[in-house]
């Protein structure tokens, strides 16, 4: 297993209930492939740079994960497909 650095942009209406409900669907999502969340931070709402989906903002949420190579599509795919995920960015730590 590898450390990875996964980054969500969240739309900036949802109600706190709402986001922590798709970050606990994100946490379970990498649990379900036997991967491992080592840590979770949740930045907050920012402005972005340019509008995404014509959103001006949005709310940033941080995870460093351990996960199998193999896993990582299967995990871009899903996150890809849910509606409230304005972008995001999985990468690996050097």
């Amino acid at each position: 297993m590898r450390d990875y650095e996964l980054t969500l942009i969240l739309k900036p209406d949802l109600t706190d209930q709402a986001r922590e409900s798709l970050l606990g669907k994100v946490k379970k999502l990498i649990e379900d492939v036997k991967g491992k969340v080592e840590s979770q931070d949740l930045w907050g709402k920012k402005s972005l740079v340019y509008s995404i989906k014509k959103e001006k903002e949005g709310v940033y949420a941080y995870f460093v994960l351990a996960l199998d190579e193999k896993d990582i599509s299967q995990i871009d795919k899903k996150i890809k497909m849910e509606e409230d995920v304005l972008r995001h960015l999985l990468v690996r730590k050097d």
